[in-house]
Parts: C-alpha cells; structure tokens; sequence
C-alpha cells in the first residue's frame, strides 16, 4: 500500500469528523448542571450552549435526552432560540423531578430546527450528571454488576450521598434590555383614539429573571419633564436567550394639545432584578406620535410615488367633514410654494382624493422642478360645520420620474 494511501486512510476521520459540522455551523458546546445534588420534588436547571460557527443567525429547538434512575431514556423539553451568527447562545431548560423519582440523571441533549431537522447533538464526554436524594423515602439499593467489589461498592454508594453543603453552580446574571419599542396606525392618531405600541423583551444573559416590572410613559416632545404613565406590568419569567413580544394600548386624552408625542420605556426601574448591565434598560421611541384632529394614512413618510402610477392622498378625522390636500415644496407649507386639490373653493367630503392627470403628477413635478428637489411634502386641511379650519401635520414623498430619451 503507498504511502499517499496510508496518509488518506489516517485523515480520513478526521475529515468526516468536521464534515458533520460543515452544512449547519452548529455545535453544542457545553451543559451546565444547576446543583450536583438535589431533592426529589424540586426542579433542576440544565443550560445548554450553542456555538453557531456559521454566518448567519438560525433559530433552533434545544431539547434533553435524560436518562432516569431506572435506565429509561426520555426526551424532555422544548427551548426555542435564536442562535445567532458567530456567537455562543444559551438556553436554559427546567427539568422537574418528580417526588419518588430518587437516583442518578444523566443529561445530554440534541438541538433540531423548528421543522424537527437534527442539527447537532452532545458528546458522551459532554453529558452531566446529577443526584436526586428522596429524604422521606429510601432509595432502592444500588445492584451489584458484574466484577464490581464490595469496596467499588462503597466508592458508588458514597457519591449518591446528599452532602450537607450541596455547592450550586452560579450562572451568569440575566440582562434584561428593550430591543423594540414601535408605534402602531402609522403614527398618527386622533384624539380619543386608541394606538398600540409594541415593546420586545429579551434577556441576554445566562439566568432566569423573575417578576420584572416595566413602565410605559407618553410626553409631549416639548415639554419632556411632564413624562405621564399609562402602562405597567411585570413579566413573571423570562429565561436565558428569550424574547417578550407586548402590545400596550395607549389612549392619549383629548384634552391634550395636538402635535408630536414620544413613548418611553423603564425595565425594572426598582433594581430588583440583579444584572450584568443595568445601563440599558431604557428606551425612548424614536417616531413620534401625530396626535390631531386629522390622521395620515396614505402615502405613509417617505413613499415613493411612480410617474404614470396611480396617486391616492387617505386620511382619518371625526370632527371636520370637509378637507383639502395640500402639496408644497416647502416643509412650512409657504403660499407661493402650495397647491391645494380640489383647486379654489371647492372641498371634499370624503376622506380620500384621487388627484386627476394633469393635478397629479404634472403640478407636482412642475414645482419640484422650479424648486430644483426630488420631493413634495403634503397634509390635509380640513373645515367642520361650523366654519372651523385646521391643518394636519405633513408628510414627505417621492415621484420616480420616468427615464427620458434624447
């Protein structure tokens, strides 16, 4: 046999070994057990790193293979996590231990994707193990195997015995931080009306937090020291690597004045949760809230309108009944930069107008052509009953000018 073979032969695990790797990128790394030795009746926790070598993020299922006292192997739990690109993920399961379930566990585990594909799995070398000791009940004594001693016996039955300083093993704190805070109806709402605001959780660190209390709290962009609360809660658990997806209503009064709004966020405000990084527990939403009389809903902040597409101008209002839309090439609405649709002193009933061809877009394009720009700004103004007159606030879009030829 030459000795090009003999080389390939003795690489050749080698090879295989990391080719079980190469199509996910996914590795468990490691399995911490919570306490060595514990009781029946009580729960032990079990975290699980993954390390995903790859480039890009995968979600995953984490789920232990525990082996009881009596030899039988079972498949517990189901930890969903985001195992992110080039990063070690925790996931942190909660194995119970049933009241006349005394003896030695052993845990291992296996990670599959969501639609239940194997992934990776752990090593013998990777599996724990943990004792449970019944202190009402005995344990059944251990049988003699084959080619045991009676002094090996011993050694065995020493190690099932519940010490009486147990050591537990410490995990990292939790980190609690606010990845999300958003503002539904597009960010404009009437007065009385009800937005939903959607506020996302996570815990980036190693253990579970218990009863974290937030606060949500509205204030007007000019007047930030007037900060008023209309949410608080506690989430009861939120464990290792988990994320908390909350959808607040908020009601500002009618009482209020009309114009720009910002939501801000608290998590544990108290300090009753210890964490590795209390510095990032605060949030303030980075859109405002329109609140008036008129609600934009179409063409949304920066939409981009095709030349010879079709032009639509919605909002919302319940106290006025007619309106105008306003196009301007200025921010501040200037007269000599504005055209109104419908033209002179006509008004539209309805809330929404359909601009004809040669309003939209040949008006639109002529002023920003005399203004030298590449967008329009637009609002409504709006007249009730009684004569009364008000402006909404305005939003800026785009025409994509058709492509000319020579």
């Amino acid at each position: 046999m030459s000795f090009l073979v003999l080389l390939f032969l003795a690489l050749l695990p080698i090879c295989v070994k990391g080719a079980n790797h190469a199509p996910t990128g996914l590795k468990v790394e490691k399995i911490t057990i919570g306490e060595d030795t514990t009781q029946t009746g009580k729960s032990q926790l079990i975290e699980v790193l993954v390390k995903n070598y790859s480039s890009k993020n995968q979600p995953v299922v984490v789920k232990l293979i525990v082996t009881m006292p009596n030899q039988l192997i079972i498949t517990f739990g189901s930890k969903r996590i985001l195992a992110k690109a080039k990063t070690e993920t925790r996931a942190l399961l909660v194995f119970p231990i049933g009241k006349r379930k005394a003896g030695s566990y052993l845990i291992a585990t296996r990670v599959f994707t969501p639609r239940g594909k194997l992934v990776a799995s752990s090593s013998d070398q990777q599996k724990k193990g943990f004792f449970a000791a019944d202190t009402k009940h005995r344990s059944p004594k251990p049988t003699r195997t084959k080619g045991s001693t009676p002094e090996k016996q011993a050694v065995d039955m020493a190690k099932n015995v519940i010490p009486t300083n147990p050591k537990r093993v410490e995990f990292d704190p939790p980190d609690l931080s606010i990845a999300e805070l958003s503002i539904s109806n597009n960010n404009s709402i009437l007065r009385g009306e009800t937005a939903h605001i959607k506020l996302i959780v996570i815990n980036d660190g190693g253990d579970v937090a218990e009863n974290v209390e937030f606060v949500a709290s509205w204030y007007y962009q000019h007047r930030p020291k007037r900060m008023l609360p209309f949410y608080k809660d506690k989430i009861k658990l939120i464990a290792p690597g988990e994320r908390k997806v909350m959808h607040i209503p908020l009601t500002i009064r009618e009482q209020e004045q009309k114009g720009k709004y910002l939501i801000h966020a608290v998590l544990d405000n108290a300090n009753y949760v210890k964490e590795s990084n209390e510095k990032n527990n605060v949030i303030t939403s980075k859109q405002f809230i329109n609140f008036s009389d008129i609600a934009l809903e179409f063409p949304e902040e920066s939409h981009s309108f095709a030349e010879d597409g079709r032009f639509i101008f919605q909002w919302r209002s319940k106290q006025y009944n007619q309106f105008k839309v306003q196009v301007s090439a200025d921010e501040q609405f200037l007269p000599d930069n504005t055209f109104e649709l419908p033209k002179g002193q006509k008004w539209e009933s309805a809330k929404m107008i359909k601009p004809l061809v040669g309003e939209m877009p040949a008006l639109a394009i002529s002023l920003m052509e005399s203004n030298d720009i590449n967008y329009l700004f637009w609002r409504v103004r709006a007249k009730n009953s009684q004569g009364e007159t008000t402006v909404s606030t305005g939003r800026k879009f785009f025409i994509n000018l058709l492509a000319t030829t020579e």
